[in-house]
């Protein structure tokens, strides 16, 4: 019987044995588990803050993109409104005076080199 108790204490050793290095295991992957949750909020928090940050770009670009359409229409209209000026309201009173005189001199000039 003395020979049974020591065969029963040797395997609740090795019982034992395995059930603290099962123990250890579990607090490892727990401890394991824990970081690695804690780096995915991590990514997880870096990816919304990148993704808020390129929400206000988005809207700063849509913002900018409108107000320059919106200079271009006006500038079209303008151009158009130009071309479609009559020619004897494209230049003023006055510009059409001086440009007379400056016309009138540069024949007088090319008269004097003939």
């Amino acid at each position: 019987m003395s020979k049974d108790i020591n065969v029963l204490d040797d395997v609740f050793k090795v019982i034992w044995e395995r059930i603290r290095a099962a123990t250890d295991l579990i607090g490892q992957l727990r401890e394991e588990r824990r970081m690695l949750t804690d780096q995915l909020r991590e990514v997880e928090q870096s990816y919304a803050d990148r993704l808020k940050a390129f929400e206000k770009e988005i809207i700063i670009l849509r913002s900018d993109l409108m107000t320059r359409d919106q200079e271009l229409k006006r500038l079209r209209a303008q151009h158009t409104q130009l071309l479609n000026v009559n020619g004897h309201h494209s230049f003023s009173e006055e510009e059409r005076e001086i440009l007379k005189s400056r016309i009138r001199d540069l024949v007088t000039k090319i008269n004097s080199y003939l």
